[in-house]
């Protein structure tokens, strides 16, 4: 009986210390954690240039009167497709008309002028100046009679392509000066652009080819990547500054003209330092915060404190503390400490 009770007793302990051994063993596993690395780099960091603008299509065509007056009709609405050809609108035409036929009168008299003049002439009734006089008067009155006759073609407008409305500004029976847009027509799909204004102090600090980030109110959570295409040699009276064009990557969302943007342009004039990911840093203090940095032996991390420097973007510079090639942690930092294992995904 005794030798029973004290076999019972070993087979139960060493249940309990198996029990405890998987325990550990399956405690351990957990606390291996997957992280991603990352190499601290020298990079040109600079304050990024704000500057804010309106998104627009670089394919958008601004169409308007050649002359002014009172729109009569409006044959398209916002968003309708059109064809290449095709009626969009025509102004008021009395006035624009009267100034045909008054061109057209003025041609007739001068042709009988003309042919008055030159019958003379071979009588030996009137002068060659006089002859040369009605000349230029006649040729002056078919001048008059193609401008008047082009106006009247430019008081209505013709789509030049197929394309649609993106946007009706002028409404039927509206007064329009002369060039002011009355529609825009969007010619099909192309890349997007956010035009912005620099001050003198920063225009000269970019260039074309310079990358930027864009954000837009209608995709909050969203970033666009960008890069200037175009700089302006002389600045806009209207607003003071110089524009800059800036061809965005639409990310696979649907873009609009008209969005509100807001642009960090990047300008790379800035001397090389030390870099990292903001993301890589735990327990950030003012100018001082903590890395980890990989131990491919051990396949652990060590917890190293570092000094910053200025936050560029979503880099921050590294002013002491590591030394370039440091394999660190990039994502996965906040749940680690000192000397723990990890596992590296790439």
């Amino acid at each position: 009986m005794k030798n029973y009770i004290h076999v019972t007793l070993i087979t139960a302990l060493l249940i309990v210390s198996c029990g405890k051994k998987q325990e550990a063993k399956k405690a351990e596993a957990e606390e291996i954690l997957t992280v991603e690395l990352q190499p601290v780099s020298r990079k040109l960091l600079s304050e990024p240039i704000i500057a804010s603008g309106v998104l627009s299509s670089k394919s958008e065509m601004k169409l308007a009167f050649k002359t002014g007056g009172m729109i009569r009709r409006v044959y398209v609405q916002e968003g309708q497709s059109v064809r290449e050809g095709q009626l969009l609108a025509e102004l008021d035409l009395s006035e624009i008309d009267a100034q045909v036929r008054q061109a057209k009168l003025g041609l007739e008299k001068s042709e009988r002028d003309l042919e008055r003049v030159k019958k003379l002439y071979v009588d030996e009734a009137t002068t060659l100046t006089n002859l040369q006089d009605a000349t230029t008067g006649f040729d002056l009155a078919k001048q008059s009679v193609q401008v008047a006759e082009f106006n009247q073609k430019l008081s209505r407008i013709y789509s030049p392509t197929s394309g649609r409305i993106l946007r009706k500004i002028s409404e039927q029976g509206e007064l329009i000066t002369p060039f002011a847009p009355a529609f825009i027509l969007g010619t099909g799909e192309s890349a997007y652009i956010v035009n912005v204004g620099l001050a003198d102090r920063d225009v000269v600090k970019v260039k074309i080819g310079d990358v930027a980030t864009v954000y837009l109110d209608a995709y909050p959570n969203e970033t666009f990547q960008a890069r200037i295409t175009q700089i302006a040699q002389t600045v806009n009276p209207a607003t003071g500054t110089f524009e800059a064009e800036l061809q965005i990557q639409p990310n696979g969302k649907k873009l609009i003209s008209g969005f509100v943007a807001k642009a960090e342009i990047s300008t790379g004039k800035a001397p090389s330092t030390l870099a990292v990911p903001i993301e890589a840093l735990v327990e950030a203090d003012k100018n001082t915060a903590f890395v980890y940095s990989y131990n491919t032996t051990s396949q652990s991390v060590s917890k190293i404190p570092v000094s910053i420097g200025n936050i560029f973007g979503s880099s921050v510079a590294i002013v002491s503390g590591i030394s370039e090639g440091t394999q660190i942690v990039t994502k996965g930092a906040n749940f680690l400490s000192d000397k723990s294992k990890v596992k590296v995904i790439k």
